[in-house]
């Protein structure tokens, strides 16, 4: 009886007593992460945003503008968050590309799986305030906006 307890117990341990489930990791949105990024900070989160690469930046913000210094180039505007060691290089390939202001940068809808950090200096010179370091990506069907 005292071994049969005992194996349940270790048994309950190595489960997380969780009925055999692993953990769902949390789908937030920019609000709620950056109303209260303490409470999300060092945690696996999902948030969907929209991704940039370009000349120093590799970051997930809440959208896309376009900038107006050349005709169609869009920039990331809004909340954002440094992406840590980028994504995967498949996926990338994938993105929509536009080189009108220097080298060639990548864009496109993501959603995001990670490790959400927050109270630090993240990024190229420290720029952001968040990152997320990714455990899984997914490309999001989208199109750039007609420019008015």
């Amino acid at each position: 009886m005292l071994t049969s307890i005992l194996a349940l117990s270790i048994l309950c341990l190595a489960i997380g007593c969780s009925g055999g489930q692993p953990a769902e990791t949390p789908k937030v949105t920019f609000d709620q992460l950056f109303a209260d990024p303490v409470r999300y900070n060092g945690k696996q989160v999902t948030v969907e945003g929209f991704y940039f690469h370009g000349f120093e930046v590799i970051v997930l913000c809440e959208r896309l503008e376009y900038s107006g210094r050349a005709p169609g180039h869009l920039v990331p505007q809004g909340r954002m968050m440094w992406i840590e060691g980028g994504i995967p290089r498949d996926a990338f390939d994938q993105l929509y590309r536009q080189q009108m202001m220097g080298p060639t940068e990548r864009y496109g809808k993501i959603s995001i799986t990670g490790k959400f950090q927050y109270g630090d200096k993240y990024g190229h010179v420290g720029a952001y305030q968040a990152q997320i370091v990714p455990s899984e990506m997914l490309l999001l069907p989208w199109s750039p906006p007609t420019q008015q």
